[in-house]
């Protein structure tokens, strides 16, 4: 799954839409939905706090070690 993909199933399964997540980070309506359509892969950080929105968290992961990456 690409980021735009993760993006779309993020939102979708936290039951919130695409709008309500692009105006919590203090975007326009159509942040979060133009960037799934133009398959735009965001920033780390725009990603983790995408995530955040939705419930989630971004987390990279190998064999031997997590590392969780924090809006904070």
């Amino acid at each position: 799954m690409d980021a735009t993909g993760a993006i779309r199933r993020m939102c979708e399964e936290s039951g919130r839409g695409v709008v309500e997540v692009s105006q919590e980070l203090g975007k326009s309506k159509m942040y979060v939905s133009g960037m799934i359509s133009r398959h735009t892969v965001p920033r780390t950080d725009t990603l983790a706090q995408i995530a955040q929105a939705c419930g989630y968290r971004l987390i990279l992961e190998s064999d031997t070690d997590k590392i969780v990456i924090s809006t904070e």
